[in-house]
């Protein structure tokens, strides 16, 4: 098996070259978490819930560190990397507490039905009780936010986890489950294992000691996932992709518009699931609303991560540069004009500048139009109605979130029903998320449980009754 090499890609400086685990270690691992589960999930709720806010507090008092390690092996801003970590405390936070609340049971009254004869006789228990080993795939993209969404909701509600994070941003979780360990989470309720995504995950959805899975990644792969997940039995939850859309109309607010905008495609690099992928501007103001996105674009600051005026940094890898080369040539044979942007930057690194194509019709067969594009490429394209504005949105596979900019809340709402997606805001970004509420989509964005702190204590639980009879 060949090490993982992690580089820098700011600078193309590897940063650690890390042993792959292989199945056997897989195996391992799964083995000291199933071994864990018993103890930790008998832990009082309390005891947990103590645990999960001490490693919240030494996530927060090493801040710094697990910010230079993030934006060191991600690229992503500094700026941004420390917004990152402020959130992934806050999941392990709101964990601890909503989980008093998500676990708390009920009492059904059995005397409300007529069949099975005696029921006034019987008093009816719920709980609710984990599941076991949960096994989780992190993203590159927010390494320290997937690490706390795959880990602290599952353990708060005494399942232990295994995750395997990107191969491109391991060393966050790492230093993260170091803190874990340190916080008193016990040996085998959290696992980390590293190593190619297929081999590990692989092992991870065959061995009938994982009782569920929770994957953040590419539709493709998460269709994969589901289906194995599913043919062997195994609880899944997919956050797949997004190629979320923004509708102007005419009587927005359009500097803020294009302000906010702006910042949900070109924030880190475009590598988001939920930026803004699409553009759609009533066509009386198409050319006003593109002068005020192009100066916002222009006063994006690309450059090194670890400087702290940084807006954009680069991509993940040299193979995502290929990728964004790959749809802008695209996108200008299919009729697409390139208002801003469109190549490699000229320096050290993986960036790619911050891109901007204007298209005269939004149904143009282009991809950038109707694929998810993970990486800093912004097309804009003019509607005449309501009507056209949805059937644009709604014009690809995926379904995850939308925007909606208006001053009339009337037709806001109308729009935002009929838009497909998991999620609609008005004047709004697309990047907005409560990472205690349930997050997904519809169509290719949305199969499996939606991912959030609340449902994923309750998927990763299941309901027992306890019936006693009192007669």
């Amino acid at each position: 098996m060949a090490d993982i090499v992690v580089v820098n890609p700011a600078t193309e400086e590897v940063l650690a070259v890390i042993p792959a685990a292989g199945r056997e270690d897989v195996r391992r691992a799964v083995d000291e978490a199933e071994e864990a589960f018993h103890k930790w999930s008998e832990t009082p709720l309390r005891e947990r819930g103590r645990v999960l806010l001490r490693a919240a507090q030494y996530i927060e008092q090493s801040a710094e560190e697990l910010v230079r390690i993030l934006v060191s092996e991600s690229g992503k801003p500094i700026r941004d990397a420390r917004a990152e970590l402020r959130r992934a405390v806050e999941i392990f936070r709101s964990s601890a507490e909503e989980a008093r609340y998500v676990l708390e049971g009920r009492i059904p009254r059995a005397d409300a039905y007529e069949y099975p004869p005696g029921n006034e006789q019987r008093i009816v228990l719920e709980a609710r009780e984990p599941v076991g080993v949960v096994a989780g795939a992190l993203s590159y993209n927010n390494p320290a936010s997937t690490f706390a969404h795959k880990i602290a909701p599952v353990i708060a509600a005494g399942n232990t986890a295994v995750v395997k994070p990107s191969t491109h941003t391991p060393l966050t979780a790492l230093r993260m489950a170091e803190l874990l360990r340190k916080a008193g989470v016990p040996a085998g309720v959290v696992e980390v294992v590293v190593g190619s995504g297929e081999e590990v995950f692989d092992e991870l959805l065959e061995n009938p000691k994982v009782a569920g899975i929770s994957f953040t990644g590419s539709t493709a792969v998460g269709l994969q996932v589901a289906a194995k997940a599913a043919g062997r039995g195994k609880k899944f939850m997919i956050a797949p992709s997004g190629s979320d859309p923004a509708i102007v109309f005419a009587d927005a607010d359009l500097e803020r518009a294009a302000a906010t905008i702006a910042r949900a495609r070109f924030e880190n690099a475009g590598q988001n699931c939920n930026a803004t992928k699409r553009v759609f501007v009533e066509r009386p103001v198409f050319e006003k609303f593109l002068d005020a996105l192009l100066g916002k674009v222009a006063s994006i600051k690309v450059g090194e991560p670890m400087d702290e005026a940084t807006d954009m940094g680069p991509l993940i890898s040299e193979k995502m540069v290929r990728a964004m080369e790959g749809f802008v040539a695209d996108a200008l044979s299919r009729g697409g004009e390139l208002l801003y942007g469109g190549r490699r930057a000229a320096r050290k690194g993986y960036f790619f500048e911050p891109t901007v194509v204007k298209f005269a019709d939004g149904s143009a067969e282009a991809r950038v139009l109707r694929e998810e594009v993970f990486g800093p490429v912004l097309p804009v394209a003019p509607f005449d109605d309501e009507e056209e504005a949805v059937e644009l949105a709604n014009a690809t596979q995926y379904g995850l979130q939308a925007s909606v900019f208006t001053a009339d809340y009337r037709k806001a709402f109308r729009v935002a029903r009929a838009v497909r997606a998991g999620a609609v805001m008005v004047n709004d970004s697309t990047r907005v998320r409560l990472d205690a509420l349930p997050y997904g989509g519809v169509k290719m964005s949305g199969f499996g449980w939606r991912e959030g702190v609340r449902s994923t204590m309750y998927y990763f639980t299941e309901p027992k009754y306890y019936v006693l009879n009192v007669g």
